[in-house]
């Protein structure tokens, strides 16, 4: 399960830029997922919520978008949504476009506050 080890960097990453900000506790947390990263969002929800236990991101609300595949291809110039990995071209079947987004993951946001809330 790669989920688990790409949520403890992408906690990581935020607890250090949370905790030099001087942030007590971080509240949301977006991430930006890549159609083509072979990530599931559920698994790593799940990760994410496993591996922010007892660091101040625990319990922080995450939001994941999906970025979609988008490829251009190098004979006609069409922008287009792969269907297949060989990035086969729909207009003139030319394979092997360049493929401009879809295997992204990336930090967008995060929220948090300065003060520890109090339990009620």
């Amino acid at each position: 399960m790669h989920e688990l080890s790409l949520a403890q960097e992408a906690i990581r990453l935020v607890v250090q830029d949370a905790s030099r900000r001087g942030l007590k506790r971080v509240t949301l947390v977006k991430i930006l997922v890549g159609e083509w990263t072979a990530v599931l969002p559920e698994a790593f929800r799940l990760a994410f919520e496993c591996a922010s236990r007892g660091t101040i991101v625990e319990g922080a609300r995450l939001e994941i978008e999906e970025a979609p595949a988008r490829a251009l291809c190098c004979t006609c110039g069409l922008e287009f949504h792969p269907k297949e990995w060989f990035l086969l071209c729909p207009r003139c079947s030319t394979p092997g476009a360049q493929l401009l987004s879809g295997r992204e993951m990336q930090i967008v946001s995060y929220e948090g506050s300065l003060a520890l809330e109090k339990a009620q």
